[in-house]
């Protein structure tokens, strides 16, 4: 796992514990540059199901359409509501958050 990436999982420990502790299913995080899931509440198959389906498949084609509208613009947040659930979808640079309420 990238180095950064474990910098900001572990400063940001405590607002973790604060999404799961509130009406949240579980979060995953994933690198970027490789789509692996740095860490998860889920089980690993579910998470990549996750990492696979919302963060690089969906995030990606959002992604691609905000810079087909604007090239200097990027996509900073996506919000997915389901009958089921809603995926909350924060895309950086190195990693991508997704939070499944």
């Amino acid at each position: 796992m990238n180095r950064v990436l474990e910098d900001v999982i572990n400063k940001n420990a405590a607002n973790t514990e604060r999404i799961t502790a509130e009406n949240t299913l579980g979060y995953v995080v994933s690198d970027n540059t490789s789509g692996n899931v740095a860490a998860t509440s889920f089980d690993n198959t579910s998470a990549q199901g996750i990492v696979k389906h919302m963060n690089i498949l969906l995030a990606g084609l959002v992604q691609s359409a905000v810079r087909d509208l604007d090239p200097s613009n990027s996509l900073c947040y996506l919000r997915v509501l389901t009958r089921k659930f809603e995926y909350l979808v924060a895309p950086e640079e190195l990693f991508t958050i997704t939070v499944i309420q």
